[in-house]
C-alpha cells in the first residue's frame, strides 16, 4: 500500500542502483552471456544515490514540569493519558526495603490533561495484590486487538509469593538456556505480570504471570498490525551489560523466549549499556518503528539517548547522527542521567514529543532523599517530521523505489541553506512497491514530459509542508494508477520527507 507520508528514519524508500554497462555503439550489455564478440565496455550510473547521508536531529527541551505526569503518557482520544503504580509498605516497614516487602496496598493511579502541562488525578484504583513484592518497571498500553474487558494492559515486573516459586522454578529449567537472564536464580525469582481493564480505571490482576523474566526497568508491550501478533520488548542483562531483548506471541498470555534484539556495539567503549528501549511509532504512520534508547555510560555514570528505527520492529538500525537528546550543562536539573520515554505524541499543530526524564545526580549516586527528589520529568520535541534528515553538505541526489502515488501532487519537508534547493523529477516505472526488473534500470528510464528535475522549480528556504511545482503546474503528470521513481536533487539542503496531497 503506499504511504501518504514518507519520512527518512532510514534508508528503505532510497535505492542503492548499480552500475550498468554499455558497448561502443550505446548498447546495454547484459551481464548474462553477453553479445559476442567481446568489446570495450563503459559504465553509467544506475540509480545511485549520491552525495547524501542520513542524520538524526537533536531534540528540544522543554521543562521540567510543574505538575509532571505519573507515568507512561498515552495520547488517546485527543486527550494526554498517564497512568502508573502506586504502592505502600505496612505500617513500621522501611520504605527502602519493597523489594522485599508484601505492600499494604497497591494503586493504579490515572490522570489527564489537555496540553500535557497541566496535569490532574482522576482516580487511584485499587489493584488486588496476590503476595506480589518489588513491584518494578510498570508499562501501559491501549489494545485495539484483544476483547473490550481487557482493552487496557499493564504490564510489570515482580517478585512472585514464596509459596508459587519451586513451580515457576522447575517450568524455568525447562527453556532452552539461551532464554535464561543470567540473573535469575530459584532465590532471585521475577516475573512480568499484567493486569486488564475495560476504561483504564477498574483493573483486575491475571492469575497467572506472563513468563518468568527480570525487567526491572523498561518493557514495552503492543499489538503489531501488521505481524497479527503482540510484541514485548524487555531489558535482556547478557555479559554484565544491558541490552533489548523481544518476544512475540499470538496470545497475549503466552510468550515465546526472549530473543537478543538490540545490543552494544564492538566499536563502542565497552563501559557502554543499552539501558532502555523507549519504543514508539511515529503518530498516525506505524510502519515507522521507532526507539529512543538510553545509551548509559558506566564510566561516568552519566547517559544521552540516540534514535534507532525499523521498517519491521525486528530488524533496528541506530540513525547517524549522534545523540537526540544530551545531558544539560553542569549544575542543570538534567545535567548527568537522562531517559527518554515511549510513544510520541502530537504536541500542538506542528509538533511531536515524548516525556523526558533527568536528574543532577549520576545514576547509582547514593540515593538519599533529596537526591531521589531530584528527579523531574520535562518534554522533548521536533518538528513535524522532523527526527532525522537526507542532508546534502554539497550536492547530492538520490531516487526512490517505485511506487503507485498516493496522490496528484507532492509537499516537502525540507530546510536549505541560503544557496541551497531542492528540485524532484518523476520517472515512469515498469515495477511498484520496490519491485526490480531490466526496465526500471537507469539506461531505461522514462520521464514523465515535463517532470523531469530540469523542469522543477527549485524549493528554497523552510518550510513543513512546500507544495512542488513544474512550470507553474503542481500534477505529476503521469498516470492514476502508474507507478512512479522520484527523482530528488539536493544541494545545500535537508529533505525530512514528503506527502502525497
Amino acid at each position: 500500500m503506499s504511504e501518504k507520508t514518507v519520512l527518512f528514519t532510514d534508508l528503505r524508500h532510497i535505492r542503492c542502483g548499480d552500475l550498468e554497462w554499455f558497448s561502443p555503439e550505446g548498447e546495454l550489455l547484459p551481464v548474462v552471456r553477453p553479445p559476442l564478440p567481446q568489446t570495450e565496455s563503459h559504465a553509467a550510473l544506475g540509480f545511485q544515490p549520491r552525495g547524501i547521508r542520513l542524520a538524526a536531529q537533536p531534540a528540544t527541551k522543554t521543562g521540567p514540569l510543574e505538575q509532571p505526569p505519573p507515568g507512561r503518557v498515552i495520547y488517546e482520544g485527543g486527550m494526554y493519558r498517564s497512568w502508573n503504580v502506586v504502592w505502600e509498605v505496612p505500617p513500621g516497614a522501611d520504605a527502602r526495603d519493597f523489594y522485599y516487602t508484601v505492600p499494604s496496598s497497591v494503586t493504579v493511579r490515572y490522570a489527564e490533561s489537555d496540553d500535557g502541562f497541566d496535569w490532574r488525578i482522576v482516580a487511584d484504583s485499587p489493584l488486588e495484590n496476590p503476595g506480589l513484592v518489588g513491584y518494578d518497571g510498570p508499562t501501559f498500553l491501549v489494545d485495539p486487538h484483544g476483547p473490550a474487558e481487557e482493552r487496557y494492559k499493564m504490564v510489570f515486573c515482580a517478585r512472585p509469593p514464596e509459596s508459587e516459586r519451586a513451580a515457576l522454578w522447575a517450568a524455568y529449567q525447562e527453556l532452552h538456556p539461551r532464554y535464561h537472564e543470567p540473573r535469575m536464580t530459584e532465590y532471585n525469582l521475577q516475573c512480568l505480570y499484567a493486569a486488564v481493564s475495560p476504561d483504564g480505571l477498574d483493573w483486575k490482576m491475571l492469575s497467572e504471570p506472563l513468563m518468568v523474566h527480570q525487567s526491572d526497568t523498561d518493557t514495552t508491550v503492543y499489538w503489531d498490525e501488521w505481524l497479527e501478533r503482540y510484541v514485548l520488548y524487555t531489558r535482556m542483562y547478557w555479559q554484565e551489560r544491558r541490552w533489548i531483548g523481544r518476544a512475540e506471541s499470538g496470545n497475549f498470555r503466552e510468550w515465546g523466549g526472549i530473543e537478543p534484539m538490540v545490543w552494544p556495539e564492538l566499536s563502542w567503549p565497552p563501559t557502554t549499556d543499552i539501558y532502555l528501549n523507549a519504543r514508539s511509532v511515529y503518530p498516525g504512520a506505524p510502519q515507522y518503528h521507532l526507539m529512543f534508547p538510553m545509551l548509559y555510560d558506566r564510566f561516568t555514570q552519566a547517559s544521552e539517548v540516540r534514535m534507532y528505527s525499523s521498517s519491521d520492529g525486528i530488524v533496528w538500525f541506530q540513525v547517524p547522527g549522534g545523540p537526540v537528546i544530551s545531558p544539560g550543562a553542569i549544575g542543570a536539573w538534567d545535567s548527568e542521567f537522562i531517559a527518554a520515554g515511549r510513544d510520541l505524541v502530537p504536541f500542538g499543530s506542528d509538533r511531536i514529543a515524548v516525556p523526558y526524564h533527568g536528574t543532577p545526580f549520576p545514576h547509582k549516586y547514593p540515593r538519599w532523599d533529596n537526591v531521589l527528589e531530584s528527579h523531574r520529568v520535562g518534554w522533548v520535541w521536533w518538528q513535524k517530521g522532523r527526527l532525522s534528515a537526507v542532508v546534502a553538505d554539497e550536492e547530492g541526489e538520490f531516487f526512490t523505489f517505485a511506487t503507485v502515488p498516493a496522490g496528484r501532487s507532492l509537499r516537502l519537508n525540507a530546510r536549505t541553506r541560503g544557496g541551497g534547493e531542492v528540485r524532484v523529477g518523476v520517472i515512469r516505472s515498469g515495477r511498484a512497491e520496490g519491485g526490480f526488473h531490466l526496465r526500471d534500470l537507469y539506461s531505461q528510464r522514462e520521464e514523465v514530459a515535463g517532470r523531469s528535475v530540469s523542469d522543477c522549480a527549485a524549493f528554497t528556504g523552510d518550510s513543513l509542508s512546500a507544495p512542488v511545482y513544474w512550470g507553474g503546474n503542481s500534477d505529476i503528470g503521469s498516470a492514476d494508477g502508474e507507478p512512479v521513481t522520484l527523482h530528488f536533487k539536493l544541494r545545500s539542503a535537508e529533505l525530512f520527507g514528503f506527502e502525497w496531497v
